[in-house]
């Protein structure tokens, strides 16, 4: 009975990622995706800034994901990142807090793995930076070392909603 539980279980979350993954496509396209390393330290109050240059002009809403990577030596449940989202003149915009799940409620690691590297995201947020064609995005960590250590790289990724 518990494996029909267990495969039953997996099957449904198969099924409602596929169709997250298709929402998320059918929403829009990625305007802006990229990473930017860490070296496997991150220090409180270092932003590690994005620009996106207007590659593509969104006029609507945007959602806004963040990305890491961490490996064995990253030691906390989540990781919690502010981003500062500003215009070109550096006036700010918006602010918003994302928080990534790294292990999940069993102790295992979250997220899709390449090598030692495991790499997960938080959830699609729309902070108000619509209609931009160029837009400054600084992310600050939020946990409580002063130097945060495990996290390999930290990107962000921009989706047109509209």
């Amino acid at each position: 009975m518990r494996d029909v539980k267990r495969v039953t279980r997996t099957i449904l979350q198969k099924a409602s990622s596929a169709l997250l993954l298709l929402l998320l496509c059918a929403c829009g396209g990625t305007l802006f995706h990229t990473f930017s390393p860490l070296d496997g330290e991150w220090h409180r109050g270092t932003a590690v800034e994005f620009v996106y240059g207007g590659q593509e002009y969104y006029n609507g809403k945007c959602g806004v994901k963040v990305e890491a990577r961490t490996d064995v030596a990253y030691r906390y449940k989540d990781l919690v990142v502010r981003a500062e989202f500003f215009d070109m003149c550096d006036s700010l915009i918006a602010v918003d807090t994302f928080a990534l799940a790294v292990y999940g409620d069993e102790g295992l690691r979250v997220g899709s793995t390449a090598g030692m590297l495991y790499q997960g995201g938080s959830n699609i947020l729309q902070p108000d930076i619509s209609s931009r064609d160029s837009l400054v995005i600084r992310l600050y960590h939020l946990m409580p070392d002063e130097v945060l250590e495990g996290v390999h790289d930290i990107g962000v990724k921009l989706v047109d909603i509209d």
